[in-house]
């Protein structure tokens, strides 16, 4: 990758990175490692920087002054963490124009993906934690996401993860029937907590709790659609993980969770 480039996207980052090569690296995506045996893929750090933006997110919806319940703070951190906000924030700064992508992935628009541009997002932020460490990570995540943070706490982001799902159990298993169950309820009345079950052809392949029956359920979806969009074929039909990898939970002979 050009030495301008780099510097260019650094500038845009408002961080200067001693060592480029760890930012060359979170924008290399997977197929162009392929192409290009010398280079390493950016799957291992986007590994960390996702638990770094997980971490940055959540200290600062604990450290509001108005004391969110845990069930809003999850609620609220899943809006500003996931696939849509991030591909979002990553166009603001452009990441798109520096993506380093494979032949075939780059011809197939793969620069506009959300996938990509979220998945290579989260690996920029653990570059800078690894360059520069937790503070330099904070200051970048809170000035990039920070707008989406306030956008969320005000409930002007809306994703219908249920309608996403649907659409793509429709295009890669067309027979498959799609539903959701409340599996769980706990709490008193006028605190209730709910667990949702994502269920595909009598499989459930993931689960989400929320304070309503209905948030429960979009939150299964998204954590589905997360785990479905990671374990597509290349003929675009799901491969259903084994459950000691995918972090779904699994019912044992005795109906207790393992």
């Amino acid at each position: 990758m050009k030495k301008e480039d780099l510097q260019a996207f650094m500038d845009i980052l408002s961080y200067s990175f001693r060592d480029p090569l760890l930012l060359e690296t979170a924008l290399t995506h997977s197929t162009y490692a392929y192409e290009n045996r010398d280079s390493e893929n950016n799957e291992r750090i986007e590994f960390l920087g996702d638990a770094v933006l997980q971490l940055v997110i959540s200290e600062q919806l604990f450290l509001l002054q108005d004391k969110l319940k845990e069930g809003e703070m999850t609620k609220t951190r899943s809006l500003v963490v996931c696939e849509q906000t991030l591909a979002r924030a990553a166009k603001d700064i452009s990441l798109d124009r520096y993506l380093r992508l494979g032949k075939g992935e780059l011809q197939t628009g793969g620069a506009e993906k959300p996938s990509n541009l979220s998945n290579s997002l989260e690996a920029v932020f653990g570059a800078i934690y690894l360059d520069g460490g937790i503070e330099a990570a904070r200051s970048v995540i809170t000035s990039l996401l920070s707008p989406y943070l306030e956008l969320a706490l005000s409930g002007k982001i809306q994703y219908d993860f249920k309608s996403r799902l649907l659409e793509l159990v429709q295009t890669t298993k067309g027979q498959s029937t799609l539903s959701f169950a409340i599996v769980d309820e706990e709490g008193p009345v006028h605190n209730r907590k709910f667990t949702a079950a994502a269920i595909l052809d009598d499989l459930e392949i993931a689960y989400g709790c929320g304070t309503s029956k209905k948030e429960a359920e979009q939150m299964a979806a998204e954590r589905a659609l997360s785990i479905m969009s990671n374990s597509l074929a290349d003929d675009g039909s799901i491969i259903y993980l084994n459950n000691n990898n995918s972090g779904i939970p699994t019912n044992n002979n005795d109906g207790e969770e393992s």
